[in-house]
């Protein structure tokens, strides 16, 4: 179902792993709050890498870019997550958003002439959930998350740009897992996966942990894994987008 499973499988049982670790460790109950309403934001750099399938003229293309590669092509990137709960309800919204700009040559064959020229990419993967904590340390959620790519081609010379790319939303449910690892720091893990929705297969998981500055401030480095496979049109106006996302996430959050 997922273009690399033996990875899934591995990274479920990592995020599974380090959550239980932390929370059955004696002594070491969650400082988190069961009651109370508390408002989360969140600034973080994804620092990703792509490996997978995409579609050129209606022919597959490798795609296999590390952070490095993606650097060097991007203008600029906001990210966000904010997380409100109370008690036992959360509410989570995480936009993302990435300006890229590359150049590009496709030989004859397969185009019908050599092209060459820039590609400029607008990419959008934002979350919205609403979900519910069973206790301080297991919860549920599920929500819907959007991906978007506006791609444009723009050849060399005075032909007319082209624009490419899709978008599409599933609709994933997933649970996630907290608890403390020691006085200052903690651990966060959650995964999801597409249960409806546009997209061929989707799955997500993240680890976290928090280094705790304070009651209400934390610095956060963890993992942060996203697959998927969606499909649209046929021919030269295929798009395929069959791709696994993973990379270092690094941010810092308050809570009010």
């Amino acid at each position: 179902m997922f273009s690399n499973f033996a990875r899934l499988q591995k990274l479920t049982i990592v995020v599974l792993a380090l959550c239980s670790a932390a929370i059955l460790t004696p002594g070491q109950a969650t400082a988190q709050k069961s009651s109370g309403v508390e408002f989360r934001i969140s600034p973080y750099l994804w620092l990703l890498s792509m490996d997978g399938t995409t579609a050129v003229l209606g022919e597959d293309a490798d795609v296999d870019a590390d952070f490095g590669d993606i650097l060097d092509v991007l203008n600029y990137a906001l990210s966000l997550n904010m997380e409100w709960s109370t008690g036992k309800w959360f509410f989570v919204l995480d936009p993302m958003y990435a300006d890229l700009e590359m150049d590009f040559a496709v030989p004859s064959p397969p185009a019908p002439a050599p092209l060459g020229g820039k590609i400029e990419i607008e990419l959008i993967i934002a979350d919205a959930m609403v979900g519910y904590y069973f206790n301080d340390n297991f919860g549920i959620y599920a929500g819907a998350r959007y991906y978007d790519q506006d791609i444009t081609i723009v050849p060399s010379g005075m032909a007319p740009s082209i624009p490419l790319g899709d978008d599409w939303t599933d609709f994933p449910l997933g649970a996630r897992a907290r608890g403390k690892i020691g006085d200052k720091w903690s651990l966060f893990g959650e995964m999801d996966v597409a249960v409806a929705g546009d997209s061929d297969s989707a799955f997500y998981a993240q680890v976290v942990f928090l280094r705790h500055f304070g009651e209400n401030k934390h610095l956060d480095l963890g993992w942060r894994y996203y697959d998927v496979d969606y499909t649209s049109g046929s021919g030269l106006t295929l798009f395929k987008w069959d791709v696994a996302h993973s990379g270092p996430v690094v941010g810092f959050s308050w809570t009010f």
